[in-house]
């Protein structure tokens, strides 16, 4: 919880919300809200048209590569930092290595969990749209039984 909603949190959260501790939260938050949309589309209590789920899908197929890109981007950051070839610059090196591209909260980590969070959100769009789909095609059949 963060400082201003009463909670805990520290002033560096509030100074620089990308913090990991801070982003930390954002991502976890933003992963349950689509854990409980994919289970509201699996339970049959989220439906949507096809034509309400394309413009979302492109946008997550977006945010996936837009993430993918970034992933280049920080290519550098799982590289261990050249720092000598004695054990202490080797010690450090390694140490931040792990820290910059494997650590909770890491950017490499981060993009990975957004990665997935959009995976689970396309997942549930295309399991309500079938639903959708599923409760059109058995109202059109019951019509046409109907004399």
């Amino acid at each position: 919880m963060l400082i201003a909603d009463g909670g805990g949190g520290s002033m560096s959260d509030i100074v620089n919300p990308l913090t990991s501790g801070a982003m930390k939260a954002a991502v976890q938050s933003v992963t349950a809200e689509t854990q409980k949309l994919l289970s509201a589309a699996k339970s049959g209590g989220f439906k949507i048209t096809p034509e309400g789920v394309k413009p979302l899908t492109n946008a997550l197929n977006d945010l996936v590569n837009d993430l993918r890109d970034k992933g280049d981007a920080i290519y550098t950051l799982n590289q261990s930092p050249q720092l000598g070839n004695h054990p202490y610059g080797r010690t450090v090196a390694s140490h931040d290595q792990k820290g910059a591209a494997d650590a909770e909260g890491s950017a490499s980590v981060v993009l990975e969990q957004l990665k997935e969070v959009a995976r689970q959100a396309t997942e549930a769009l295309e399991r309500a749209a079938g639903l959708y789909n599923e409760s059109e095609n058995a109202a059109f059949d019951a019509m046409k039984s109907k004399p």
